[in-house]
Parts: structure tokens; sequence; C-alpha cells
């Protein structure tokens, strides 16, 4: 899908209506229709951002609800996706998934990245683990602006996954949980070299995935995590701490978790659960041999819908001109 195709188009509806929706998950922002305050920032956004359908219809609605608690919130939105829009011109984000890339394969071999089940509304389960990720080699190849330019391979890679780059009119749930598991770390971790690492990964791709967490959690957080959050809270904004948890291992961690609405089913069986892993590396890798992710061929999207009708539209229109014109032309002769 041309997302520039997507221009002077209303937002669509989701997929999932209120007839398979739980009233708890109807209840949830993600799934609210915009407010008329909303629909006019959405207007203006068009009017002032002439690119602004470089972005995806989703990506828009979340940077829509993503600064509304700014002071000068259409401000603050307007700056915010003129950076996202010229930092995916620069990284050639929707390249990454389908082109060979060393510096894309090197990442993907040093940064394990694995999504698992559901919770109860929707949101898949995505889990990082420190001991999965080789800080160390991906610091020696990448400075701090590279490596936010690679990463977000996988950040591309679970929004084709959640449905919300390919086809927003039959979307799942455009959040995510994301946990990181902090089994076997160390102070030597904290190094301020792997505190950027951890920078990058809470807070850069925050910024320009706007609200695509639905939860976050750090579990089996030892004490020196606890000791050190201190010191990487700055860096929040106050919308991520009020959803973000430390807790630590166990039982007690799942049942933490089906409080929160996630099934032992779809918590990783390395956390106790029952979920078995899908590599997002498999995923990227999968797409390139079968070529960029494509919307499925059974589903149109409105999109293709209208372009398709204003097509026929056009031939339609043709094949009476020209039935015109030749029986104008018979006349004119005799």
């Amino acid at each position: 899908v041309d997302f520039c195709s997507l221009r002077g188009r209303p937002l669509s509806k989701k997929l999932r209506s209120s007839s398979i929706m739980s009233e708890d998950t109807q209840a949830l922002p993600e799934f609210k229709p915009l407010t008329d305050v909303e629909k006019g920032i959405y207007k203006k956004l068009e009017d002032d951002i002439p690119n602004l359908h470089f972005l995806s219809e989703t990506l828009i609605f979340q940077c829509i609800r993503g600064w509304e608690t700014e002071d000068n919130r259409y401000d603050a939105t307007v700056e915010n996706v003129k950076r996202i829009i010229a930092f995916r011109q620069k990284a050639r984000c929707t390249e990454l998934l389908s082109e060979p890339s060393e510096d894309v394969d090197f990442f993907l071999e040093h940064w394990g990245s694995e999504i698992y089940g559901e919770d109860v509304h929707g949101h898949y389960f995505w889990l990082e683990q420190v001991t999965t990720i080789h800080a160390p080699e991906l610091l020696g190849r990448f400075d701090d602006e590279h490596m936010k330019d690679t990463r977000s391979v996988l950040m591309e890679a679970l929004e084709v996954k959640k449905g919300n780059a390919i086809a927003t009119s039959v979307n799942t749930p455009h959040k995510h949980i994301y946990v990181m598991d902090l089994s076997g770390v160390t102070f030597g971790h904290f190094s301020s070299s792997v505190k950027r690492v951890v920078k990058n990964v809470i807070v850069e791709m925050g910024n320009l995935y706007p609200e695509s967490v639905h939860k976050m959690f750090f579990v089996n957080a030892p004490f020196v995590f606890r000791a050190i959050w201190g010191m990487i809270t700055p860096w929040l904004h106050p919308v991520t701490k009020e959803k973000t948890y430390i807790l630590g291992g166990g039982e007690k961690l799942l049942k933490e978790f089906e409080a929160a609405g996630i099934p032992r089913a779809s918590v990783p069986k390395v956390l106790g659960g029952q979920a078995e892993p899908i590599s997002l590396k498999s995923l990227i890798e999968g797409w390139r041999v079968s070529g960029a992710p494509v919307t499925p061929p059974a589903i149109k999207t409105e999109v293709e819908k209208e372009v398709e009708k204003e097509e026929e539209g056009q031939k339609e229109e043709e094949v009476q001109k020209e039935m015109v014109e030749e029986g104008g032309g018979g006349k004119s002769e005799s």
C-alpha cells in the first residue's frame, strides 16, 4: 500500500467491532474513536505537514494522542511528527524489512527479540532478555544514532505483525506489552555505555513509536536494578512511568501477569508460562525470501478498494467518451 494514497482519508474503523470485543477492551482509550478535538488536530496536521501521509494511518493516530498531555499539544505534536517523518526517511524504515543489510543482520544476531501470546485485549507479549542483548558487540559497531536506526527494524517487524503497517482497516490492537527479563543482570551491565543501550530501548523508541506500549514490565529484577532504576526514571515520560512495573519472578510474577490480563498460556515458557516464541529475526528473514510484507491477497484495504473503484470509473468514462466521439463522427460524415 502506498501510504501517500491515504491522504485525505478519515481514520479507518478497527475490524474489532463491539460484538467481538469485551466491554473492558472497548473501554481502553486505544479503541475509542477520535474526539472532535482530535479530528481537528488531524485536519490541521494535513494542512500543515504536506508529507504527513508518509506515516501509516495508525502511526498518525498514535501521534495525535501521543502528546495530548503537553501544555501546547498541537505544537508538540507537529514537532514530533516532523521528527518521526525525518527519522523514518533517514533510517529507511520501510526498506529495512525486505532489503538485505549487513548492519541489520549483525544487529539481529546480537539482539534477541521474540513475541509470544496475547493478553485478554489482543496485545502481543514482546520479550527481550538482558542475556541475549550483546551490548559490547553492538556498541563496538554502532554509535547511538546508528543503533537507533538499526533497532527500528524490530519495531517495524512488530508493527507489521500487529497489522499496523499494512492495512489499518483490518488492524489488531495497535499497542503491545513490552517485557524485559533482567535475569542475570549485574552492576557490570550498567556501565555508561550499556545505559545508552537501555535508554535507546526505553526512551528513544518510545518517542519514535508513540502510544505503542500498553504496559511495560521489567521482570526478575534483582536489587541492583531497583537501585539503579532511580537513574533511569528521569528519562521516562510521566505517562510511560504510570504503565511501567518492576517485578520479581516465579509464581508471584505469573499472578501479576494474570492480574494484568495476561493468561499463562500467553506467557513465555522461560518465565514459567506456556507460550512458544516467535522470533522477530525469523519473521524478517522470511519476509526477505517472500518479498516485502504485503496485505494478504484475500484482504483488500479500503484504499485499494477506492483506487480500484476510481480506475473502473475512469475506464467507463473513457469508453463512453469513445462511443460519443464515434457517434458524433458518423453524423458529421453523413
